[in-house]
């Protein structure tokens, strides 16, 4: 058997795990984007760019023995076309691979609104480790930062920055669409530790105009007419599931990739985990994008023991998207 995986994620490295220990003789490849060596864990980018730990810190422990369990991971490769007949990926760089049984674990990436989709000098997405490195980078810059962007990543991105002691204006714009936001009494007081570390916290409002300064500065003019003159805009902005290289595949895709309860697609032998699948909540009724770190382990352990034969059903735990991303450990992280 050939299992190719797309990412490598904790999602699709999880999975890669649960086929090797399932199937000692397979074939198990992971194709990723990202031209890094050694996977990392992105909770921890953060961290890093408050320089509260080093860079190799970054590295994601269930990365470390891919070679020694057989595990081949490509870097580089950018999907282009999921050929579900064919059972074969083609990529942008113009190589492809067949497969016997395919892992969609892609995960997501930030949608930027107009106009900051229009300005990749001023604007940085808080997303991977190259825009943490650039962040860390034009973070050297005097000058305040304006950070972008509702729920968790906007809170995770101005506290990484207040700790470098940087002054930091949060333009905190309506509640996220996808994923869970973070609302009510709790919303209260992770606001109020947000501005005790002296971030400028506007609530509800957006940008409308950014323009170059000149090399090191921009301006943003904000919905309520105020203009913020910066060194860079930090995109903490929603994060939609990376699937537009599925377009004519014939694997249904919504918000997400759509899966059932053993995360298998509309398409025969592709299942998807993590970020970028669409999973149906059976408590609630809700068809949800379940965003985040630890939910994307159990999703890609569960894809990968069915990608080698397994029958397991995935039970969805709320915990795992919500309290442990945003309950007393966010709170504890603020202080």
């Amino acid at each position: 058997m050939r299992h190719l995986i797309l990412g490598c994620g904790p999602a699709g490295i999880a999975a890669a795990k649960a086929i090797r220990a399932a199937e000692k003789d397979a074939e198990i490849v992971i194709a990723t984007e990202e031209a890094f060596a050694r996977p990392y864990i992105r909770p921890l980018l953060p961290d890093y760019i408050a320089g509260d730990i080093p860079l190799d810190a970054l590295a994601d422990p269930q990365g470390v023995d891919l070679a020694m369990n057989r595990i081949e991971v490509r870097q580089g490769k950018r999907a282009r076309k999921v050929d579900a007949e064919g059972r074969r990926v083609s990529f942008e760089d113009g190589t492809a691979e067949g497969y016997d049984s395919l892992l969609l674990a892609t995960g997501g990436k930030p949608l930027l609104p107009s106009p900051l989709d229009r300005h990749p000098k001023a604007v940085v997405p808080f997303d991977s480790l190259s825009d943490a490195k650039r962040i860390r980078e034009r973070a050297a810059v005097p000058g305040p930062i304006v950070v972008y962007g509702p729920g968790y990543l906007g809170i995770e991105a101005c506290r990484s920055l207040a700790r470098r002691g940087r002054m930091v204006v949060w333009i905190k714009p309506v509640p996220s669409r996808f994923g869970y936001s973070i609302s009510g009494e709790f919303e209260a007081r992770v606001l109020d530790e947000v501005s005790r570390r002296g971030v400028r916290i506007q609530e509800g409002d957006d940008i409308i105009f950014l323009r170059e300064l000149d090399e090191s500065f921009f301006e943003v003019r904000c919905l309520d007419g105020r203009d913020i003159r910066c060194s860079m805009i930090v995109a903490a902005a929603e994060r939609l599931p990376a699937v537009a290289f599925l377009k004519g595949s014939g694997v249904k895709v919504g918000t997400g990739i759509v899966v059932d309860d053993g995360l298998r697609t509309s398409a025969p032998h592709v299942y998807a985990a993590g970020d970028c699948a669409e999973l149906y909540d059976g408590k609630t009724g809700e068809v949800r994008i379940n965003f985040g770190w630890r939910s994307a382990v159990k999703l890609g352990k569960l894809a990968g023991e069915n990608m080698a034969g397994g029958g397991k059903v995935y039970i969805r735990n709320r915990e795992d998207y919500t309290w442990l991303l945003t309950g007393a450990s966010l709170l504890d992280r603020l202080k």
